[in-house]
């Protein structure tokens, strides 16, 4: 089951590579949690969820990128946020035309990001309750070591 879920912690899906590099971290300083079926279910969600949230960001970037200006240049995304309206949860990106320079913003439902942050918290919580372990804090200090050059 999980080794389907490694195809997509690759370094083309950063927000799974980095979750897996982390998950990984964990299990080699505790062993035991990777015979863990409960673990393995919530890390097997998490990934697969990741996977879809990335892919859709990938849509919405492809759909910004055929979209064209108003002047018919060609849109470049240059900006990318999440934003709530109404109770939905949208993936916003602001792109700038190449030929005249104006902005335009575009919005998509994003139901990707739900359902992987839902997943990370479950994972996040369960490793902390069961074995105290800050899975959080793991992935954001990987994350802060490879944003300053590390490794």
């Amino acid at each position: 089951m999980v080794s389907r879920f490694l195809l997509m912690a690759t370094p083309e899906n950063p927000m799974a590579y980095l979750l897996e590099f982390s998950l990984r971290k964990i299990e080699r300083e505790r062993p035991e949690i990777a015979s863990d079926s409960k673990y393995m279910e919530l890390k097997g969600q998490l990934l697969q969820d990741a996977d879809g949230h990335f892919r859709e960001i990938q849509a919405t970037y492809a759909t910004v990128l055929k979209t064209q200006c108003h002047c018919g240049g060609p849109l470049e995304p240059v900006d990318h946020d999440f934003g709530r309206s109404g109770g939905m949860i949208y993936d916003s990106v602001v792109a700038k035309c190449r030929s005249c320079g104006s902005a335009q913003s575009f919005q998509f439902p994003k139901e990707g990001f739900i359902s992987e942050a839902r997943s990370a918290m479950a994972l996040r919580d369960y490793l902390q309750r069961t074995y105290g372990v800050d899975y959080a804090g793991v992935a954001m200090s990987e994350l802060q070591n490879r944003s300053l050059g590390g490794s």
